[in-house]
């Protein structure tokens, strides 16, 4: 029974190409990050450098003394971040600026022409500073003047931040639109498979056509496999019924029989009246006994395991056996009883039980309908071309050519007379050789009859049971 806590295939499917999708908007949103917060670094260092240049003139035009408040202002109005700067002259001389300025690491160098930016902290707050040194021609400030300045990071950390929301705005959008159109994808895509189920769902036991509907080339297969189990439904559920059929009608005159004794028994006026209605009452019900273990055999056999599923067996051995158990009925009406069989045994895949029912039925039709008395009937075993043969020769009147066929019909009789027999023996014997992968048939003779059953052979050099 299907599991209904198991995911859908949609889902499944929709899980199964989104989560990628979700988990690599992820890793993006964080080289977003990173690229996002390199550009605004770069773009305010850069700004940062023009305004270390702009100090480094402003200090030349003004020959040391304080820039000009408006040229900060315009400056900060630029970049946002307070600015805080401080200039050094040839030889380390204070010039301008802020005394306090956060010292370079350790270790750094101040290249010449070359501007060097470092992080620091100023005033309890994070800063970012550049140290820019250039060569001044100055009667007063003459050589390599160093000038430093600094801000603070809110501004480029706000940039940062918007920029990485945008770019991660941009990615779930994408990311949303994506699974949207990976769901109507697969809704699109699993369309011939909910049409489908619902072809199967108008499936029933009356209706078991093959499905005929387009599906995709993944698909063919299980539609195959199902149009392949409809048509075996199909023909158990023909077999079912001509079975119920047959046997209804086969068991009404015998119950209607027994029906009719018993009240005749009841109504004898004469106690040998009575002992012969109960006689033929008793033989009835004999007969009713043996049509009804019939039906059941044929409907095993028609149902049993097919010859893949069954352990080998020695098909000499059960005949064998089986004929030993006619040698009484063989003696009482005279008959010669031989078996001509081959040297080791007959392996074949079959069920053993049923292999025995289709052998005793063989004999058993043979010494009733075509062995007179004082006539013979022989077994002979062989093998041919892979297969285990079994011929069944009587010395009767035979059977029609134009009947060969039809005695293997359920309830077909060559003779009209009431000799108790229920026409399923033969068919039961076709069937179960069939179910084994072998045959049963009339072999034409020019006396008597004769009844072939043939099984594959197991191509196997062990000994069987």
């Amino acid at each position: 029974m299907p599991d209904g806590r198991a995911l859908s295939l949609r889902t499944r499917l929709f899980v199964l190409i989104v989560v990628p999708q979700l988990v690599l908007a992820v890793l993006a949103s964080v080289v977003l990050h990173w690229m996002a917060r390199d550009m605004s670094r770069n773009l305010y260092d850069d700004t940062l450098k023009v305004v270390a240049h702009a100090v480094a003139r402003e200090v030349m035009v003004t020959k040391g003394d304080l820039i000009a408040e408006s040229l900060l202002t315009s400056l900060e109005g630029a970049i946002g971040d307070p600015l805080f700067y401080q200039v050094h002259a040839a030889g380390g001389r204070f010039i301008v600026g802020r005394t306090d300025a956060p010292p370079m690491p350790a270790g750094r160098e101040y290249p010449e022409a070359v501007p060097v930016f470092y992080n620091a902290v100023y005033n309890g707050a994070p800063v970012r500073a550049v140290v820019l040194r250039e060569y001044i021609t100055d009667p007063e400030l003459d050589g390599w003047t160093t000038v430093r300045v600094w801000q603070t990071v809110t501004r480029r950390e706000a940039l940062t931040l918007q920029m990485m929301g945008q770019a991660a705005a941009v990615v779930a959008l994408m990311v949303a639109s994506g699974a949207a159109l990976v769901w109507f994808g697969i809704n699109r895509g699993l369309s011939p498979l909910t049409d489908l189920r619902n072809a199967v769902a108008l499936r029933n036991s009356h209706e078991l056509r093959p499905i005929r509907r387009r599906v995709p080339r993944e698909v063919v297969p299980l539609v195959a496999t199902i149009n392949s189990l409809f048509q075996r439904l199909s023909l158990e559920l023909d077999r079912r019924r001509a079975f119920i059929s047959n046997a209804a009608h086969q068991l009404r005159n015998p119950v209607a029989a027994i029906q009719a004794q018993a009240d005749s028994a009841l109504n004898a006026r004469s106690d040998a009246d009575r002992q012969q209605r109960l006689t033929d009452l008793q033989e009835l019900t004999r007969r009713l006994s043996r049509l009804t273990q019939q039906l059941l055999r044929l409907d095993a056999a028609s149902d049993g395991p097919d010859a893949q599923s069954c352990a080998p067996v020695d098909l000499a051995q059960i005949v064998a056996e089986v004929a030993r158990r006619h040698v009484p009925a063989a003696l009482r009406r005279d008959v010669d009883l031989s078996l001509d069989g081959v040297e080791g045994p007959l392996p074949v895949a079959a069920n053993a039980v049923l292999l025995e029912e289709a052998v005793d039925n063989l004999i058993d039709n043979a010494l009733k309908y075509g062995t007179p008395p004082g006539s013979a009937l022989s077994l002979e075993l062989s093998r041919a071309r892979g297969m285990a043969v079994l011929r069944v020769r009587d010395r009767g009147v035979g059977i029609p050519r134009e009947m060969h066929e039809a005695v293997f019909d359920r309830f077909f009789r060559v003779s009209t007379a009431d000799d108790g027999g229920s026409g399923l023996g033969l068919p039961i014997v076709r069937t179960i050789a069939r179910r084994a992968g072998g045959d049963a048939r009339v072999e034409p003779s020019t006396q008597g009859c004769v009844i072939l059953l043939t099984l594959p052979l197991v191509q196997s050099d062990e000994k069987t049971s």
